[in-house]
């Protein structure tokens, strides 16, 4: 994307996702609607869903990672006029952004990673979110999502995109501190699973 056209995307992101209607199941681990109890904490999630919670989780001051390619411009200019900590590098690299993040946690702070990015494959855990867990002495925390009304991109992650107004449901899982990438991946899929549970009642 042009530069001279990034602002312009970026008020447009804005607008939209400001229409998202969000509705958080109650759940004993949270001290307020997406809010953990327990802090430092990695929220982690599948790359598909980061438009949704950047509106979710905005104005709450959590650092997030984003990558350094032309799209990151854009994702930079949005998530820092939501309120994030925005810090451009690789999890996989380390680096400044990483150790930027880790002092976010190490702070008393929440940091946001996707568990299956940057690249993919689509819902294949990576280990950056666990090792920004256990460099940061966190614990880290499953976030589960659903939209009423949405479509999909052709893109690796199958980006989910809401309509505009559309109902968001969400729902924070347990804090864990074990970090394999198959302790993830299930704790990931029983929180989306409870989720869709709780709406069919």
């Amino acid at each position: 994307m042009h530069p001279r056209l990034i602002p312009a995307a970026a008020f447009g992101g804005l607008c939209w996702l400001s229409t998202l209607r969000l509705h958080w199941q109650s759940t004993d681990m949270a001290e307020g609607p997406g809010i953990p109890l327990l802090k430092p904490c990695v929220l982690i999630l599948w790359h598909e869903h980061l438009p949704i919670l950047a509106r979710a989780f905005a104005h709450r001051d959590i650092a997030v990672l984003v990558s350094q390619s032309a799209d990151g411009e854009l994702a930079t200019s949005v998530l820092e006029k939501m309120g994030y900590r925005v810090f451009r590098g690789s999890s996989s690299r380390g680096g400044f952004a990483l150790r930027g993040l880790t002092r976010a946690l190490q702070a008393g702070g929440m940091a946001g990673m996707a568990l299956d990015g940057p690249r993919g494959p689509y819902h294949h855990p990576k280990p950056g979110a666990g090792r920004l867990a256990a460099l940061g002495q966190a614990s880290w925390v499953p976030v589960a999502v659903h939209a009423e009304r949405s479509f999909r991109l052709g893109s690796w992650d199958r980006c989910l995109i809401p309509l505009p107004f559309s109902r968001i449901w969400l729902r924070l899982g347990s804090p864990m501190q074990e970090n394999s990438l198959e302790a993830m991946a299930t704790a990931m899929e029983t929180n989306q699973a409870t989720l869709m549970r709780l709406l069919d009642k």
